[in-house]
């Protein structure tokens, strides 16, 4: 019995290890064809004690590995582009920040990238909106 609880316990502590090792996919919520909120698939931020680390009480932040993808996926098939503030990106060069023709943008984080990057999307006749992405 004593075998089955540490088993248990070591699938939960692996399982919490690899969660945020992994590609972070993030669903665009739209109205009116303008972007009103980013959500997180399987949320790269979220710790064993609930909280979101650095992203914690900010809303459209999310959580990244170097090497790992971000992936925004719209169900509306929006026309979006990314793009950095300062001109510092996480992702390497051979990502277009470019929504494709179904709404999906993937780019893979480079693998010295570290910190917090702020940057926009944009869609054609809106606001830009405003998240944040943070890469440890």
């Amino acid at each position: 019995m004593k075998q089955a609880g540490l088993l248990i316990m070591l699938l939960f502590f692996c399982s919490q290890v690899v969660a945020g090792n992994k590609d972070q996919e993030i669903n665009i919520v739209s109205a009116a064809g303008c972007i009103t909120e980013l959500t997180p698939v399987d949320d790269n931020c979220k710790q064993d004690d609930g909280k979101r680390g650095e992203c914690d009480g900010k809303k459209n932040c999310v959580c990244a590995k170097p090497d790992k993808h971000i992936i925004w996926k719209s169900a509306d098939e929006l026309q979006y582009s990314v793009y950095f503030y300062d001109a510092s990106s996480p992702f390497k060069s051979n990502c277009s920040l470019d929504a494709d023709r179904k709404g999906t943008l993937k780019c893979k984080i480079k693998g010295d990238a570290s910190g917090s990057y702020d940057y926009g999307l944009k869609v054609a006749g809106c606001p830009d909106f405003d998240p944040r992405i943070i890469v440890k």
